[in-house]
This record gives structure tokens, sequence and C-alpha cells, in this order.
């Protein structure tokens, strides 16, 4: 899988082609697709929220580090990724835990889990053991 696949498999309501997508953003309550993502001829993945989401924030939501949206070179081939900061961790499975509690009231409750809500939580508990296993 591509860089710029894995970071698509991140998100959700993605919609284009030929390297140039949009998606709804994973950092902020996003019912219609703000964020745009573009990969450029050398490899490099480009992100940009419309609703004023930094990249960091972007990226940390999609549980990813600023050294995935560059590919692979010599140089920097083997290294070490950086490690994410414990309050960016905790911010990821903050959102991620409300997904969790919000799907666990409405099973409380009695009501039916959509096919889509099913497809959310499993993204949501994805990323809380990726976040997890980033911090230790």
């Amino acid at each position: 899988m591509s860089k710029l696949e894995h970071l698509l498999s991140r998100l959700r309501q993605v919609k284009g082609r030929n390297g140039s997508f949009t998606a709804c953003c994973p950092a902020h309550e996003d019912s219609s697709p703000s964020l745009a993502v573009r990969e450029t001829p050398d490899g490099r993945i480009l992100v940009h929220c419309f609703g004023g989401c930094s990249v960091e924030e972007v990226l940390g939501a999609a549980g990813m580090e600023i050294g995935d949206l560059f590919p692979e070179t010599r140089e920097n081939r083997g290294r070490v990724k950086p490690r994410f900061f414990a309050t960016d961790l905790l911010r990821i499975i903050h959102r991620e835990a409300l997904i969790v509690a919000l799907v666990a009231s409405d099973i409380h409750q009695g009501r039916s889990v959509s096919p889509a809500d099913q497809e959310r939580l499993l993204v949501a508990r994805n990323r809380i053991l990726e976040a997890l296993d980033h911090a230790g």
C-alpha cells in the first residue's frame, strides 16, 4: 500500500482520482468533505483542511506523522520515525473514544447500529490501538 493509499484508507467520504482527492477531515466534526489531499509528481503528499485544521492536527487524528507525507529516499531509509507527543496521542484517543461512547450509547438504548457506524467504530478501535502502540 502506498503512503497516499494509507492516508486515504484512514479518511471518510473520499472522492477523487489521479492523485487529487477530497475527504472529511478527521481532526474536526466534518459532515461534508473539507479536506484536500494531493500527491505531487515527486511523491510528496499535500494536505489542506479548508476548515482551518493544521496538517499536524489532521495527521494526528488519522494516526499518522509528517514523515508519512514524504517519499522514502536513500537518506531517510531505515530511520526511526519520530514519536508523537503525549498530548497528540491523548487527543486522538479522546476523539476516538467519543465515537465508541456514542455507538455504545446507541446499543444501550436498543438502537440498531448502521453498517456505516459499525465501520466507523472499527476505525476508532484501530486508531486507539495505534495511538497506544505509539505511546509505548
